[in-house]
């Protein structure tokens, strides 16, 4: 019998993916007192991907009122610091603290403990296959 394939139950997949690989990190990560989506803007940091509220904002659809929380929260952990852009003074440029420096490799340890938990399985051919899917899905987007 060919079965159509059900792009709502697709949907729910990666959905579902998406909410497990969250919660995993979030243990992973609970012993040094960061959540999965703090991780990822400290990760932002450490990568040089931004340097910037908006530019996190922009990389990981959050809003300004919600990054703005969220940096603040950070910045009392004593993970990054803010200051004034050389560039442009009314903008405020993010970095990691040392302590944040200091702590990242752990934290990429954990998340990369995630990473081969959920993914470890798949043949390179399947990730492939994968990143091929999900970037024809955001295509245009």
């Amino acid at each position: 019998m060919n079965k159509q394939a059900d792009p709502r139950r697709v949907a729910r997949l990666v959905s579902r993916a998406q909410k497990a690989l969250e919660e995993e990190l979030d243990a992973r990560l609970a012993p040094f007192d960061i959540t999965a989506a703090q991780y990822v803007v400290l990760s932002a940091l450490h990568g040089g991907r931004a340097n910037i509220a908006a530019q996190i904002c922009k990389e990981l659809s959050y809003s300004p009122g919600a990054m703005t929380r969220m940096l603040n929260r950070l910045e009392q952990k004593g993970m990054i610091q803010k200051g004034p852009s050389a560039a442009n003074r009314r903008t405020v440029q993010l970095e990691l603290t040392e302590e944040g420096r200091r702590l990242f490799p752990s934290l990429l340890e954990a998340s990369g403990t995630v990473i081969e938990q959920y993914f470890g399985t798949f043949s390179t051919q399947e990730l492939h296959a994968l990143e091929a899917l999900l970037l024809k899905m955001f295509a245009g987007k």
